[in-house]
């Protein structure tokens, strides 16, 4: 875990060397998560809307090519239904790391393209009943550290307002080697507004 940590910290740096000669830009961004597991042995599982939102900077590499760290706070979770579940609510809150590179149409602006890992920190989670009574589980079985990717299609105006749609997903499991959650994984659409500052 600590090489991936060190790694995408690397992909940072070359970044802002790479920057030296084109544009860098900071923004904040929010919007709804649309998030539920997949995997094995889940029966009836639904999707729920979670937030998402929080810093993004933007290093340009040339006039089309940039990549963009963000630091998130996202919920995912599920909509756990029917035996043996009874319609529970599973919550799951993130701190997250993506780090993707973008292409854009024309000089930072315009509809873009972006994909990338993402390193996730499981910051609480929450199982309540669906009368929203909160039910107490053992968060120990479940996986601190969460790797993942990103996909993104959006648009960005010249006046840094922009909008995207995108996907992102687990690669390793939510719970422990052996737990009930061990073949779940994350699956998360996304729509999210943001704003940039700065810029050429």
């Amino acid at each position: 875990m600590k090489k991936v940590i060190l790694s995408l910290g690397l992909l940072v740096g070359m970044a802002g060397v790479a920057n030296a000669q084109t544009s860098t830009k900071f923004g904040v961004k929010a919007g709804a998560n649309y998030t539920k597991f997949s995997g094995d042995n889940l029966g009836d599982i639904g999707y729920k809307f979670g937030f998402v939102g929080g810093l993004a900077a933007n290093f340009g590499l040339s006039e089309s090519l940039s990549i963009q760290p963000e630091l998130l706070y996202s919920m995912k979770g599920a909509e756990l239904k029917g035996a043996p579940f009874d319609d529970y609510n599973f919550k799951l809150n993130y701190i997250e790391l993506p780090i993707m590179f973008r292409y854009t149409l024309s000089d930072g602006k315009g509809p873009f393209l972006q994909a990338g890992p993402q390193i996730g920190y499981l910051v609480n989670t929450k199982l309540s009943d669906g009368d929203g009574n909160e039910i107490k589980f053992d968060n120990d079985s479940f996986q601190k550290m969460e790797l993942g990717y990103v996909a993104a299609i959006g648009y960005q105006s010249a006046m840094g307002l922009g909008i995207e749609a995108r996907f992102n997903g687990g690669i390793n499991s939510i719970g422990k080697d052996d737990d009930a959650y061990d073949q779940q994984r994350n699956r998360v659409f996304s729509l999210q507004l943001g704003y940039m500052f700065g810029g050429k």
